[in-house]
Parts: structure tokens; sequence; C-alpha cells
């Protein structure tokens, strides 16, 4: 009789384990649809160039952080905070170059998406005009 209940415990902790892996599995579903698109608007030329004038712009605009101008807001001990500043940054060089060489490389890679995106819309589009048009064709 012992291993009844040591089996019942197992049955009965073996169905909260699947109850509770269904309750996540329906929580992950419901989280993913909330979080998706619910349909792709295909992006305009202009879009695109307000992404890059943007976010994307901003990338680029930030990406060398070697060049970053030095200055304090202080009055009197401004330039010995300058002077560290410049020490920290010849410290970091290093650091700062290689960042600065992926910051680059992200939006090479960001514009490339972009423009790639923006041919694929010209694309999509071009096609919905040539299935329309045979769609009157076909009508007619």
């Amino acid at each position: 009789m012992g291993g009844e209940e040591v089996d019942d415990a197992g049955a009965s902790s073996e169905l909260a384990r699947s109850d509770r892996q269904r309750l996540i599995a329906s929580r992950l579903r419901q989280t993913a649809t909330a979080a998706a698109p619910t349909h792709f608007e295909p992006m305009a030329p202009i879009d695109v160039a307000s992404w890059l004038s943007g976010d994307a712009g901003h990338l680029h605009r930030a990406a060398d952080l070697t060049s970053v101008p030095i200055s304090s807001h202080r009055g009197g001990s401004g330039r010995v905070v300058v002077a560290l500043k410049r020490t920290a940054r010849r410290l970091l060089f290093p650091l700062l170059d290689v960042q600065t060489s992926v910051n680059w490389a992200n939006a090479r890679v960001v514009t490339f998406l972009l423009r790639q995106a923006a041919a694929q819309a010209r694309t999509i589009e071009e096609l919905e005009r040539q299935v329309a048009d045979l769609r009157a064709e076909r009508e007619r």
C-alpha cells in the first residue's frame, strides 16, 4: 500500500508539472501574440530617408568615440577636469578604438538593411501591381 501512495503522489506531481507547463506555454503564446505586429506595411522610400536621418543617422553620427569633444562646464577647475578626461581617454584608447569599429560596423549593417528593406518594398509593390493587372485582364 505504501507503494501506491508514492505512485499517487508521483502521478499528482506529474499532473501538476504538466498543468504548469501548459500554463507557461499558454502565457508565452499570449505574450507572443500581443507583442507580434498584426500586419506589416511596406516601407516607403521617404520612411527610409527619415530612418537614415533619425535613429540610423544617429548611429553614424555617434559611432566614433575617439573624436568626442572633451570639455568642462566648471569654472576654474575646468582645465584640470579636461586634462583628467584626456588622460582617461588616452588610457582607454584601445577599448574606444574597438568599440568605434563595432559602432561603425553596426551603422553600416543598419543602413544596408534599411536600403534592402526599401528595395524589397518597391519590388513587392511592383509585384502587387502586376497581380492586380493580371486579375483585371482575367476578369475582362
